[in-house]
């Protein structure tokens, strides 16, 4: 997938939270293993920003199916 860089994410595009709770409890997400995937995975434009609520990652998927492919694949 193509990351996009904007100062704010895309408001209407798919959010899928990685929470810091869920890399550092079991099972222990590894994070760099979730961006090299999204990197070198077909698919459309994503945009990554730091999600302050639940102090972890909010991946914005611009095509929904991307988003439902990154949920089934490591949440």
């Amino acid at each position: 997938m193509e990351r996009v860089e904007y100062q704010d994410p895309p408001p209407n595009w798919t959010s899928v939270v990685v929470t810091w709770d869920d890399i550092m409890n079991h099972p222990h997400y590894n994070i760099r293993e979730i961006l090299a995937w999204v990197e070198t995975t077909p698919g459309c434009r994503y945009h990554l920003h730091g999600h302050e609520s639940t102090a972890g990652f909010d991946f914005r998927f611009e095509n929904p199916k991307d988003a439902t492919y990154f949920k089934l694949k490591w949440l």
